[in-house]
């Protein structure tokens, strides 16, 4: 890709198609109220839109490293915004009845655009500032699209406003792919790496998943174990409000920071950020400190996720395995949900707040155990 003078400007580009994959996750609780009032659809019925949604996602992302060198980048991005916009003006004219597989396709197309600006960023030669900046852009956008879509879309027009109004974002999050960088396609066989060419890189991401399956649990359930404060929905609001932006902020810090504090103390901070969270979380007093602690743990948990997305990166000589991380987020929506309830149903929130806190430790003692080679991390960022 090469040593541009500013990469910025195609960093920030990349990162809002990027941003599209993050809709099938953010909007889920509103679709799915949306879907819930307008259809009449049971529980039951809303959880396997959710789930389906959470499998078109994974197929779409594990599927990326056989086909993200082989495509035109620019080009593929602007027919994956595509796709996802007519995806979802499809869907917002679509009957209840073809909702189940309609929501699979939603996932899918959101896949797509997330397995492609993963394997771009990976070619960047600063990844803390590539990822970071990502993360930003995704959760600050998002957040804003949040607060517009109950008032001037659901509020109006119902689920079908909420369709068309993703059509839109979508289609401003697509002009990204104008500053997409060109890249020639190849004919070699495409394959994930070998075990003994990136086995770092394949143990990172098994972690990462354990890490990814815990915290995602904890967030699905974030609502119903604050409940027990009997908070107003203002309170609430305002909680998942900062969360978002204060994860967009720990994005920002961590592309600021980068590798100024070496390879293996950024996952430490994030790690004592994150138990900081889960301890206030698990001895809150009331819903004033729950909320904070809250807050804490969103930072170090966006934190964790930068860091160990970068180090997946430089442990994989191929730069393939990154497209996977979109994977392990689709895992964790499909069964995430399930290991929250059966461990609050087990013993209360203190099984899940253990279960994060040592989803969190697992990686980073990890990181602390592998060999730092500093040459090998110059020539992954070169």
């Amino acid at each position: 890709m090469g040593q541009a003078k500013n990469l910025m400007p195609v960093i920030i580009a990349v990162s809002m198609v990027s941003a599209i994959g993050g809709l099938v996750f953010n909007t889920m609780p509103l679709l799915l109220g949306a879907a819930g009032k307008e259809f009449g659809f049971t529980p039951e019925k809303l959880g396997s839109l959710s789930s389906n949604a959470g499998w078109g996602y994974l197929i779409g992302t594990i599927t990326a490293p056989f086909w993200v060198d082989r495509v035109n980048w620019k080009l593929a991005a602007f027919l994956f915004a595509s796709f996802a916009i007519g995806t979802f003006l499809f869907i917002s004219q679509a009957p209840p009845t073809s909702m189940i597989w309609s929501f699979a396709v939603y996932g899918f197309a959101c896949a797509l655009a997330i397995g492609l600006a993963t394997r771009v960023l990976a070619d960047m030669p600063d990844l803390e500032r590539a990822y970071g900046t990502r993360l930003s852009v995704e959760l600050w956008s998002i957040a804003a699209f949040l607060y517009v879509l109950p008032v001037y879309f659901i509020a109006k027009n119902g689920f079908a406003g909420a369709m068309i109004g993703m059509a839109i974002f979508t289609g401003l999050l697509g002009l990204g792919a104008f500053l997409f960088p060109k890249r020639e396609t190849t004919s070699d066989k495409i394959s994930y790496p070998k075990w003994s060419d990136a086995s770092r890189a394949w143990i990172m991401i098994g972690l990462f998943l354990i890490y990814l399956l815990v915290n995602v649990a904890l967030f699905f359930f974030l609502a119903v174990i604050a409940e027990g404060f009997n908070p107003s929905e203002k309170e609430i609001g305002l909680m998942f409000l900062v969360l978002k932006w204060l994860g967009g902020g720990a994005g920002a810090v961590g592309a600021i920071i980068g590798m100024r504090a070496g390879f293996k103390l950024p996952h430490f901070l994030a790690l004592a950020i994150l138990l900081i969270g889960v301890a206030g979380l698990w001895l809150a007093p009331n819903f004033k400190v729950f909320m904070v602690s809250s807050w804490v743990w969103e930072f170090g948990f966006t934190l964790g996720c930068l860091y160990a997305t970068t180090a997946i990166t430089r442990f994989d000589p191929s730069k393939k395995l990154v497209v996977l991380v979109p994977a392990t987020f689709g895992i964790s929506m499909v069964l995430g949900g399930v290991i929250g309830g059966r461990l609050l149903g087990s013993g209360g929130a203190a099984p899940l707040y253990l279960a994060v806190a040592i989803g969190g430790v697992l990686p980073a003692l990890y990181i602390f155990l592998s060999r730092n080679n500093h040459n090998e991390m110059a020539v992954n960022d070169a």
